[in-house]
């Protein structure tokens, strides 16, 4: 069965400190004017200059014209420029296994969405974020790129704005603070140092120094908060002091960086200068983590005779306490990240200390284990958690996989590609999977397991994206190399992919041939989690080619292992196939239970949308025979967000098809077009946590709704905005309506807004059915 999620409908994924933001009014406004007329605009500018925040808050400004959301695509630790468009799908939250995450499936996915996409730090790959923005400019009307970077993408049509440091008090004004207050860099400073030191305060007394200061950092924000956290250990006069005094020592000899370099680097030398040799021998060793580290992974990595793993805790707090190391998120293991110009920094001591290689193995041999420890601990009550960490590590695992293939490491790079198989499939990163799979694969051959491992998961993925021919190919060799080695599990795994294969195709018979061979096998070895895959698919065939009850055995013991295992996925997937078996026997309360306690995966497993989109579909075609209509209708509306957003059907399976469409037809028929309509679109409209908790049959909070139940929202709206509404209703997108009713683009786009604004509303969707239901109770 083929799927591709997104988080479609959130309205994208803004970090929330864009809240927190200083001056930059006229650049916000040029900005957003710039995207009006050009679909491409690009802001350009040093390291710390502040293009990053000054396009999320753009970005945050501009949710509601965009209501298909806005997308931040962080680049600046990526280096492979294969993983461009993989990095932006993984960023819209896409989930897929139809519908490749490379570029062409991306436009496509995006070809109907009037979505803002920010791609951050596109400097070090800027020729593959050029070809992306180009294609999607191209096969995309409604999509608009913001981009960050050193250097213009040199894009046909792109728009640039070249971002300045934020003005710096006059030095020939007295400073005061009520002129500070008018200053950009010095209200940030204030907005910083408040965050350090919460009882401070711009006086009279200290006015002349924060302006010096400014001045000194050159309104360079990065440098501004860089300063400012040493407010903790140092006065303002002592932080202008040091700062000067190293800033003359740097500007006095012959150096051909520009000034505002200058003042970062001497920021972080500076830094440097503060740390013992303990802490910076651990700064250095640290630079090899991307996206973040954890304790465990720094004591493995980083510790050696000359720097003790006792040792390691102290000094990531003395980092800490320095601004060298921050703590990021509130989970229950502590994590920490530096910026990307200290982790650059690090990364050159790292090399002229002649330890880059000896870290980076060890990195290596660290988060193979740990995707190792993910593969065969997937079946434990520690799954949810497997799974969150490996999700944490997703940069870190890149530059692991890298390096294993760069320096032709072919065992470590097949291993570790395979042994992330789960994490590939429930996080919906399959083409990446793909990615690093086929590299690995493509490095001189070894006849050993885990390139066996290797082919079998490659060939999965490439089926369920609907590849068949590299498929077989790939189980083809697989298969040949399994009679070639001695016995090991990839005996029961290689079948039972074969049979994946044949369900697919619809051969049912061989299908349950195959699996049969593979569970025996599974038993055989004891592998728990390849006996509940295969039970899962053999209870569903068996079910749907026979008697609904005939598949109830196998369902029931998948179900009844994972329980005792701590396993959630499977337990899941089994549940919904036992709630559709014992729907077709007539046992809708059964059918209705096994759904319902499906649904319960997605409190375990977070961003899970597959087993959802299923359970919500079974629970419609309960709620369609036991004649609750407008439920079965609003369900149905819910479970095809999901799978729009998926980019798939029930048609891999044709029978579910059938059931579906048979569903639909009886209670339209009852309740009559205009109301199942009406219904549907509610369910459309939801949430995938409402649509749960709806479909447990729990209190939703009250979304905005559609009209029936607001009747004063029609005569909140001017005419004009009544006839925008009524073109929004009818599909039509800003540039149409403004073609329609012949006005600007712009104009229209204000319209949509305050049309939004007005009921309650973000997304055109909800519109759309708010007019439906008002045309319903006319």
């Amino acid at each position: 069965m083929s799927t591709a999620t997104t988080a479609r409908g959130s309205l994208g994924n803004l970090p929330a400190e864009v809240t927190s933001f200083v001056g930059r009014r006229q650049e916000v406004t040029g900005i957003r004017r710039l995207l009006s007329t050009s679909r491409l605009v690009t802001l350009t500018g040093g390291g710390g200059v502040g293009k990053t925040r000054l396009a999320q808050r753009v970005g945050a400004e501009m949710r509601r014209a965009f209501p298909d959301g806005v997308w931040f695509v962080e680049l600046a630790e990526l280096r492979d420029p294969d993983l461009v468009a993989v990095t932006v799908a993984e960023a819209l939250g896409i989930r897929e296994e139809s519908i490749s995450a490379d570029a062409p499936g991306l436009a496509e996915f995006l070809s109907d969405q009037q979505a803002l996409i920010i791609l951050d730090n596109c400097e070090q790959l800027v020729a593959a974020c050029a070809d992306l923005a180009a294609l999607l400019l191209r096969t995309c009307p409604e999509v608009r790129i913001l981009a960050t970077s050193r250097q213009a993408l040199r894009v046909a049509g792109e728009a640039t704005l070249a971002v300045q440091p934020l003005s710096v008090p006059d030095p020939e004004v007295p400073a005061t603070p009520a002129e500070l207050a008018r200053n950009e860099s010095a209200s940030l400073l204030v907005e910083r140092a408040t965050a350090v030191l919460p009882d401070f305060a711009v006086t009279e007394e200290n006015s002349a120094t924060v302006a010096r200061l400014c001045q000194a950092l050159e309104g360079l924000p990065l440098a501004i908060e860089l300063a400012v956290a040493r407010l903790r250990v140092l006065s303002l006069d002592q932080i202008l002091e040091r700062l000067t005094d190293r800033y003359r020592l740097l500007t006095s000899g012959t150096r051909n960086a520009p000034a505002r370099q200058q003042t970062l680097r001497a920021l972080i030398d500076w830094s440097w200068d503060l740390c013992s040799d303990a802490e910076r021998t651990l700064w250095a060793r640290v630079s090899v983590f991307s996206g973040g580290l954890e304790l465990d992974a720094a004591e493995h990595i980083c510790a050696d005779d000359q720097l003790p793993a006792e040792q390691i805790l102290d000094l990531i707090a003395s980092l800490v306490d320095k601004s060298v190391l921050n703590r990021i998120g509130d989970g229950p293991r502590a994590r920490y990240r530096m910026l990307e110009v200290v982790r650059e920094y690090g990364a050159l001591h790292l090399a002229e200390a002649g330890e880059v290689d000896q870290i980076a193995q060890r990195h290596l041999d660290w988060f193979a284990k740990l995707a190792t420890y993910g593969d065969r601990n997937w079946v434990s009550p520690h799954q949810a958690a497997v799974m969150q960490r490996l999700k944490d590590e997703k940069a870190n695992l890149r530059v692991a996989l890298e390096y294993a293939v760069s320096h032709q490491l072919t065992n470590v790079a097949c291993r570790l590609a395979a042994d992330l198989e789960n994490h590939w499939f429930v996080r919906g990163f399959l083409s990446e999977g793909r990615h690093w799979l086929e590299r690995a694969l493509a490095l001189p051959p070894q006849k050993h397991w885990t390139r066996v491992k290797a082919l079998r998961v490659d060939a999965f993925i490439a089926t369920v994206q609907n590849d068949y021919v590299r498929g077989e190919r790939l189980l083809d060799e697989a298969r040949t190399l399994v009679r070639e080695l001695p016995p090991s599990i990839e005996l029961a795994y290689v079948p039972l992919m074969e049979g994946q294969i044949a369900m697919f195709s619809g051969d049912h018979a061989r299908a349950l041939e195959l699996f049969g061979r593979s569970l025996v096998t599974f038993e055989e070895f004891g592998a728990t989690s390849g006996v509940m895959w295969t039970l899962s698919c053999l209870g569903l065939i068996k079910g749907l080619s026979g008697k609904p009850s005939d598949g109830y055995a196998d369902l029931l013991a998948c179900r009844d292992l994972s329980t005792e295992s701590g396993e959630v996925w499977w337990r899941s997937f089994a549940l919904w196939a036992l709630s559709v078996l014992r729907w077709l026997d007539g046992d809708n309360a059964g059918a209705a239970a096994a759904a319902k306690e499906g649904l319960e995966v997605r409190n375990l497993v977070e961003d899970e949308q597959f087993g959802v989109g299923l359970s919500l579909e079974s629970l419609a075609w309960v709620a369609g025979v036991e004649r609750r209509d407008q439920r079965a209708a609003r369900l149905l509306g819910a479970s095809q967000r999901l799978w729009h957003a998926m980019h798939t059907s029930l048609a891999s399976f044709r029978r579910l098809g059938d059931f579906h469409d048979q569903i639909v037809s009886d209670v339209r028929t009852r309740m009559g077009g205009r109301s199942f309509d009406v219904q549907f679109q509610r369910g459309l409209t939801m949430s995938a946590a409402d649509a749960v908790a709806f479909a447990l049959e729990r209190t939703v909070a009250p979304a905005p709704r559609p009209a029936a139940e607001e009747p004063a929202g029609l005569t909140n709206l001017t005419k004009r905005e009544r006839e925008v509404a009524a073109l929004i209703a009818e599909g039509l997108s800003n540039r149409d309506i403004a073609a329609r009713l012949v006005v600007a683009q712009r104009t229209a786009e204000g319209h949509v807004e305050n049309i939004l604004s007005k009921l309650g509303f973000t997304s055109r969707a909800q519109v759309a059915g708010w007019l439906a239901a008002q045309s319903s109770e006319s």
